[in-house]
């Protein structure tokens, strides 16, 4: 009798399967950027409805996770991922074949819905199985693989667009959750503790009461959506500020793309090692948060001093994406710890708030774009690192003297 093939928790199989599917939600934005002109002309829609593609996915994958998490606390965290993984790839499907603008719009929705379940899940496994400094490492792992995905995403599309043209692209996306699921229902083993599904689905309200009110749980949640919302709002500004203040060349402008997310993976790496030699978490956080806060205000200074030049520029830009590297693994333990028998809850509510908080900040720089130029991005930067500074303030040493303890 053969042994049935699984997925050990220890092994970097398991670490890249975790960060693949916190990768599917980026790679799905990304990888679709290219098609849109495409898809606008394909489908006889205005450009404001392509752009609707992007928009409905990101709204999808900021409510689902509300609904992952006390269900993968309640059902178990593998028929939730299987549900997730189920849509998300159903959408994909439908995405491709869609007939018209309304049809994909509609598919893109429950894409997104599905692929809020992978970082919700992966997450709440973690939690599971590993404790302390173990814990903080595989975060820090998931953390690296996730986005150095979104890096290599447009240059995947454009080459997708060119072989296969747009549908190809939201098929790949399909064949991708199939694969997912099909990797989790016959490698991936049940790790959540036993409880009553009836007594956790009743008492929904008391378990998001628990994690709303628990100052570190909610307090490392916004911490981590602040640093997403630095870091998403110069995703958002930085082709405003590079190709159209600066004038860079296009590849200038997406090696310099690819460099700032290098930033994120070296940033969550060496969480990593500090967290193996035993940094705790608020010293980190706190450390992240400054530099980044010395970071924007150099870049305010030198749009202020016409001084911003790609040289400037592209260092502080670089410590930003890392001080969110750095600071995720950290804030996303900070979130889960205290309250391991709803890992699925904070879990769930920690990647819905950094989902909105990327989507606001984004829009925040394109709304102002067109009257503050390149401040724009710089203060929606600026402000949401301040957030985050007060955030940790309200924090206190208290809640991560607790954490520390609870590792020991």
């Amino acid at each position: 009798m053969t042994t049935r093939w699984r997925l050990q928790p220890q092994s970097v199989l398991f670490a890249i399967y975790l960060g693949a599917l916190a990768a599917l939600p980026p790679i799905s934005i990304d990888m679709a950027l290219p098609a849109l002109v495409d898809i606008a002309g394909s489908l006889h829609a205005s450009a404001s409805q392509a752009g609707l593609t992007l928009s409905l996915f990101m709204a999808g994958f900021a409510l689902g996770p509300i609904v992952y998490g006390p269900l993968c606390d309640a059902r178990g965290r593998k028929p939730t991922l299987l549900l997730g993984l189920a849509l998300f790839t159903l959408g994909g499907i439908g995405s491709a074949v869609a007939p018209g603008i309304s049809i994909l719009l509609g598919a893109r929705l429950i894409q997104g819905i599905g692929a809020g379940a992978g970082m919700t899940v992966a997450l709440a496994i973690v939690r599971d199985l590993f404790e302390g400094n173990a814990m903080q490492h595989r975060l820090a792992a998931i953390t690296v693989v996730a986005n150095v995905a979104p890096i290599v995403a447009p240059s995947v599309g454009v080459a997708l667009l060119a072989a296969i043209e747009w549908r190809g692209i939201y098929g790949v996306m399909a064949v991708c959750g199939f694969l997912a699921a099909i990797v989790t229902w016959t490698g991936l083993v049940e790790s959540a503790p036993r409880r009553s599904p009836d007594v956790a689905i009743a008492g929904l309200r008391e378990q998001y009461r628990r994690v709303l009110t628990h100052r570190l749980v909610i307090g490392n949640i916004l911490i981590n959506g602040f640093g997403f919302g630095w870091m998403f709002a110069y995703v958002a500004g930085s082709p405003l500020v590079l190709l159209h203040v600066l004038h860079v060349r296009p590849v200038i402008y997406a090696a310099m793309f690819a460099m700032t997310g290098l930033g994120i993976v070296a940033g969550a790496t060496i969480n990593g090692v500090l967290a193996s030699r035993g940094v705790g978490a608020r010293r980190v956080l706190a450390v992240a948060i400054c530099v980044t806060l010395a970071a924007t205000l150099g870049l305010i200074a030198m749009n202020v001093l016409h001084l911003a030049t790609l040289l400037t520029i592209m260092p502080l830009l670089v410590a930003c994406t890392f001080c969110f590297g750095l600071a995720a693994p950290s804030a996303t333990r900070g979130a889960l710890d205290p309250v391991p028998e709803l890992a699925g809850v904070a879990g769930g509510l920690l990647t819905s708030v950094q989902m909105l908080c990327g989507a606001a900040s984004s829009s925040v720089v394109a709304l102002l774009f067109s009257t503050s130029g390149p401040q724009a991005m710089s203060g929606v930067m600026f402000a949401c690192a301040l957030l985050g500074a007060i955030t940790w303030i309200w924090v206190g040493k208290k809640g991560h003297s607790e954490v520390r303890r609870a590792a020991a």
